[in-house]
């Protein structure tokens, strides 16, 4: 077999080579002698996903031909291997063949079981991953680069280790092979293994894994990349109160790539958004489908303007439009004709002409590092988040969980925190010495630079001034904070600031988040009218009761909190895995929005939710309400399938406009 090895980088950490390797080449080589395929075997306490039970060699896989997958969810170029084998695995189907991602971390945060399973969701896995403890998987197969792909064949044998992307055909080609030899050789299995598919989730806000978001306080809109959901949500202007209308939106839960009407068009996991000086364009990261879009908010359209729609590595670009090829845009920026590009799977930041839409890099080389000096000299690892503020256009340099910056006149790139790609943490204080873990996101404000520091959970000020870091909101782990209480955070991927409004995008609690910045007031933006896209909504198990007539006080001051109460029925052997966000919705009898609410599991029931009710909504002095909880049980141990659950209850309700605020307390639906 030929072989293509092309080293974009070699970091000895640890006394462990890392190779940082370009899509589109492969390696094979044998690991043969490494590992002794007769006791060939996962560890047995190791926590699973997508499946009922932890899988074995020696049992559920015994005559499978099986593709390991290393790999770890900050990764770019793992994220790009996760299409090509959902590809593999359909191709398959029916074969003797399982697909396994070993999930080897990087990152601390990324080492949870709980936060590992909440990339599978978001990233659409659909095969069992391993949650691999302290690297003791990876160590075994002696893997030394993110991803690998080791092909096991049905007698346990290793055929082959492939670092780096490899492409379909390749694997196509390898794995059909490896299954007909071991079917002459009688060691091939007469079955495939047939594990349950984990299905769609939904959340009350109708937003899955939103990944970034802009305010447009001039235009008086709100544009939300509803990431999980491949569409970009445009809504009102959210009240005091986070209330907000749905105004548009563009694509559906399908992926793809196709243009047209905002019914028609399509994408495919969007990310960053900009907005055209006069409003009037919004310019689309498409992030998955290596493009970028343009919608035209007057014609409500969507058209391509640059890319191919196939990931190339291209780091020297020159072309213009739909010939020149990207690879994996993350974010955008807006300066007059000048649109910048966060190119997070070439390491490096592109503008792009939009007059006659040429497009080249300004900083980076390709090589994934950091290394600051002039232009595309230095080295950048997966840039994913940019601000402009004057000359200057600030990025968020994730892999290297930095905040650097280029000048847009000198062509000089700087680093304002972050020391490399090992080198991550929490710490406050000077720029020089502070810490942050992957960050995703970065705004102005206030001339200073507020961080969505993804992995810690946080915001992050830096002030430009004294040059000082400081723990902005965000305690530092997974939650949502609720009424009255500090915000908290899980895992946010972009922040927008229109005046002392701060808009988050909490990626993995499934929200939209606005902060009062002089206040620290905060509310979550619920948005009137939006809904998950109906083919995931039905395949969510509902269950709706009917509350005997009551009469309910319920106070329509929004200064004065509905507290609710509600138990819901788990089946023998599941439970609400802490972590995993539970969504209220709360509707009058018309569908109008009165009050929404996401509160972070803790495990136990029952669940506690304090709402503040909105009266635009309320017709009379009774009314019937509609209210929904949206939740997630899961199979207890170390594996598990997760199912997206729904119960609602229709109350009648007595409305009272004074009084003190009311508690209502929901039973169990009947099964």
């Amino acid at each position: 077999m030929k072989i293509i090895l092309f080293l974009l980088c070699i970091l000895l950490i640890a006394g462990t080579i890392l190779f940082c390797i370009p899509s589109g080449l492969t390696h094979v080589s044998s690991v043969l002698g490494a590992v002794d395929h007769t006791t060939l075997d996962f560890p047995a306490d190791f926590s699973w996903i997508n499946t009922p039970e932890p899988l074995s060699f020696q049992h559920q896989l015994k005559g499978q031909v099986v593709l390991l997958d290393f790999w770890t969810y900050g990764c770019i170029n793992c994220i790009h291997l996760i299409p090509t084998l959902d590809q593999l695995g359909h191709h398959f189907a029916g074969k003797p063949f399982v697909i396994i991602g070993v999930h080897s971390a990087k990152f601390a945060n990324e080492s949870s079981a709980q936060n590992v399973r909440e990339a599978v969701l978001r990233y659409g896995i659909n095969h069992p991953v391993i949650v691999d403890q302290d690297m003791q998987i990876w160590n075994m197969f002696n893997v030394n680069a993110w991803p690998t792909l080791i092909l096991i064949g049905a007698d346990g044998s290793i055929v082959a280790s492939l670092p780096g992307e490899v492409s379909y055909d390749s694997l196509e080609k390898l794995v059909s092979q490896t299954l007909a030899q071991d079917h002459a050789a009688g060691s091939l299995a007469s079955h495939p293994l047939v594990l349950p598919a984990q299905a769609p989730l939904s959340f009350a806000g109708g937003l899955f894994f939103p990944g970034k978001v802009l305010a447009d306080q001039a235009g008086q809109r709100l544009f939300i990349a509803d990431t999980g959901h491949n569409r970009i949500v445009v809504c009102s202007w959210p009240d005091r109160a986070g209330m907000a209308k749905l105004l548009a939106v563009y694509g559906d839960s399908i992926a793809g790539n196709r243009d047209g009407t905002a019914a028609e068009a399509e994408f495919d996991a969007p990310q960053g958004m900009a907005l055209s000086p006069d409003g009037t364009i919004l310019y689309v990261a498409d992030t998955r489908n290596h493009l970028i879009r343009a919608i035209d908010l007057m014609k409500q359209t969507v058209t391509t303007i640059l890319g191919t729609g196939q990931e190339v590595y291209d780091t020297t670009g020159g072309n213009a439009g739909t010939a020149q090829g990207i690879n994996s845009p993350w974010d955008l920026a807006i300066d007059a004709n000048n649109l910048y590009i966060a190119m997070a799977g070439e390491h490096q930041i592109w503008r792009m002409d939009l007059q006659n839409r040429q497009a080249v890099p300004i900083a980076g080389s390709g090589e994934e590092d950091l290394a600051d000096g002039q232009g595309i000299s230095t080295a950048l690892a997966q840039p994913s988040g940019l601000a402009l503020d004057g000359n200057i256009l600030y990025f968020a340099d994730s892999e290297n969980s930095a905040i650097r910056g280029v000048n847009l006149q000198t062509g000089e790139v700087f680093t304002i925190v972050g020391h490399g790609l090992f080198d991550f943490g929490d710490t406050d204080g000077p720029a020089q010495s502070a810490l942050l873990q992957h960050d995703l996101g970065v705004a102005v404000w206030n001339g200073n630079l507020l961080v969505a520091d993804t992995y810690n959970h946080k915001l992050r000020l830096i002030n430009l001034g004294d040059n000082q870091v400081t723990t902005f909101a965000g305690s530092g782990n997974p939650g949502t904070g609720t009424s009255g209480s500090p915000v908290q955070f899980y895992e946010p991927g972009g922040l927008s600031v229109a005046g002392n409004t701060i808009f988050v995008a909490d990626t993995d609690n499934q929200r939209i988040v606005m902060i009062d910045a002089t206040t620290g007031q905060w509310h979550e933006v619920a948005i009137s009218g939006l809904s998950s896209p109906p083919a995931i909504e039905h395949g969510v198990t509902q269950t709706t009761i009917s509350v005997p007539v009551q009469a309910v006080q319920a106070t329509v001051n929004p200064d004065e909190p509905l507290t609710v109460t509600a138990n819901v029925r788990l089946p023998f052997g599941t439970d609400l895995t802490p972590g995993v966000p539970i969504s209220l919705r709360l509707t009058d009898e018309k569908g109008n929005l009165i009050g929404q609410q996401t509160i972070s599991s803790d495990g136990q029931l029952p669940l506690h939710f304090v709402l503040n009710l909105q009266s635009p909504g309320f017709s009379g002095m009774s009314e019937q309400w509609t209210l929904a909880i949206y939740y997630v049980y899961c199979t207890s141990g170390n594996a598990g399938m997760c199912v997206p659950a729904q119960a609602a209850w229709h109350l009648n309700v007595e409305l009272k406009t004074s009084g003190l605020g009311t508690e209502i307390h929901l039973p169990a639906p009947e099964n």
